[in-house]
């Protein structure tokens, strides 16, 4: 079900537990990726980032009516098709602002876990020296 707590609905919630699990298992140093793993889900990243700022960006299109005409059928979708993309609990222009949060928090733990790692490669470099 669509929440105002996960703010964009079920589908996104399980990307914000795990973006969260993530964020704390970096932050508390149990979690490391190489440069080469983490530099490609930080381009990833990076780049389904830019797919939501322009996504928002036009995002005030679709909270305006569709001109359908003015058939019966066209009077009864015009007022319903804005509500997709606006309602505050199940639409689209809120899941996908929870989902540039997310976006953002998964940039910043993916680069804290590539820290993890190279400082761990460090220390163990010094132990083996």
């Amino acid at each position: 079900m669509f929440s105002p707590e996960t703010g964009g609905g079920a589908a996104f919630a399980g990307m914000t537990t795990a973006i969260d699990a993530i964020t704390t298992a970096a932050n508390s140093g149990g979690f490391g990726i190489s440069a080469n793993g983490g530099q490609p889900l930080l381009n990833a990243i990076t780049d389904l980032q830019h797919t939501v700022e322009t996504a928002l960006g036009h995002s005030s299109y679709l909270a305006h009516e569709p001109g359908l005409g003015t058939t019966p059928a066209a009077n009864v979708y015009k007022p319903f098709l804005p509500t997709v993309a606006t309602d505050p609990v199940q639409g689209a222009i809120p899941a996908l602002k929870k989902l540039q949060i997310d976006l953002v928090n998964a940039h910043a733990a993916i680069q804290k876990a590539m820290q993890n790692f190279q400082e761990t490669e460090q220390a163990n470099t010094g132990m083996l020296a």
